[in-house]
């Protein structure tokens, strides 16, 4: 998968992403690309959309299991690096549900980046 048939699967399961995407700056590439969809999930993570959420966060996995190195190094640098700022402000039942819900391959990438640093 690259990053344009990451888009349509990304628009499929969050429907307002799609008036970013048609900004063709926001879309040149798959860092730009996961870089709206993570703003998509920070989105629903402040508002408290866990049906949508939990399938944004399903959709990532996917994307990045099936996707080419581009796509999985623009999710491990975007999206993995901005997880823990995005859960920040929760409350820590709600943090703790959603890392609950995060599959276990992203799980994962999250783990080995938080644990990557040596210190």
């Amino acid at each position: 998968m690259n990053y344009k048939e990451a888009m349509q699967e990304i628009i499929k399961v969050a429907p307002d992403s799609e008036a970013e995407f048609r900004e063709i700056y926001k879309t040149r590439n798959s860092f730009m690309v996961i870089n709206v969809f993570t703003k998509q999930i920070r989105k629903l993570i402040t508002i408290k959309d866990q049906t949508v959420l939990f399938n944004c966060l399903s959709k990532m996995n996917d994307i990045y299991r099936r996707g080419d190195q581009t796509l999985k190094n623009a999710i491990e640098s975007v999206f993995v690096y901005a997880l823990d700022s995005m859960v920040f402000h929760c409350d820590s039942a709600y943090k703790k549900l959603i890392f609950q819900k995060i599959p276990v391959g992203l799980q994962k990438v999250y783990f080995r980046q938080v644990y990557k640093s040596g210190l």
